[in-house]
């Protein structure tokens, strides 16, 4: 009896894990050509930057962290996970910032202001973070609108440097070659405002549907993620975490 029960047990928790992922699973962001409006971002706008032909040549995250974090070590795992405990303090600059998960509006051309319930806002910044989980290694291409620079890094490294505004908030003027590695893969935006309108966009290829993406629909973030990378073991995604 003690058998049967334990494996009726057994059944309904697996049972239970895979609705729970499946559920979890509906709620990644769409990918492809879709434009992506779930972000993990600082609580607030870097201010008073003094326009993005000053602001561009600073690391903010490292200014308010001591060096804790930097824009390199937030796009990479490690360095994300920093990021749930760990603020951005800038007396002058915006405050003592930490990390949320926040909504654009691609079709707005001042996202980077209304995201945080400003009106048009000048000499600003913003920081904010996907995760990428891809199904293999690929080859593809990022499709970033921004008003004005903006610099992206993609797991550790600088991918596009374009201080040039894209003239919409949904025009595209500098697609650029990326390479995914199989499982997860962190992308940091940065996006830095003088004046006028101000957003940041971001949109993979139509072929790139099958990538999950998060913040999810829902605004969850770490609660999907699983480390990714145990000690002494292959890299697996949190997906195949969350299966086991």
């Amino acid at each position: 009896m003690k058998v049967k029960f334990h494996k009726l047990l057994i059944c309904a928790l697996t049972l239970a894990i895979a609705v729970a992922y499946l559920a979890i699973a509906q709620d990644y962001q769409p990918a492809g050509d879709n434009w992506i409006t779930k972000w993990w971002a600082l609580e607030g706008p870097i201010t008073n930057t003094g326009g993005f032909q000053a602001s561009a040549a600073l690391d903010w995250l490292a200014e308010g962290t001591g060096g804790k974090l930097t824009q390199e070590l937030v796009s990479t795992w490690s360095g994300l996970q920093l990021t749930k405990t760990t603020k951005v303090n800038l007396p002058d600059n915006g405050g003592n910032l930490g990390w949320t998960v926040i909504t654009i509006d691609p079709n707005d051309g001042n996202n980077m202001s209304t995201a945080y319930g400003l009106a048009d806002e000048s000499d600003i910044d913003t920081y904010a973070i996907i995760v990428v989980d891809s199904p293999n290694e690929r080859t593809t291409t990022i499709h970033p609108a921004h008003d004005d620079y903006a610099h992206i890094w993609l797991n550790g490294e600088k991918v596009y440097d374009n201080p040039n505004w894209t003239t919409g908030a949904t025009i595209v003027t500098t697609p650029t070659e990326v390479s995914l590695k199989k499982g997860v893969n962190v992308l940091l935006y940065r996006c830095g405002e003088s004046g006028g309108s101000d957003y940041f966009n971001l949109h993979f290829e139509a072929s790139d549907s099958d990538l999950k993406i998060v913040p999810t629909m829902d605004d969850s973030f770490f609660e999907v993620l699983a480390p990714v990378e145990p000690a002494g073991k292959l890299s697996v995604t949190w997906g195949d975490l969350k299966r086991r």
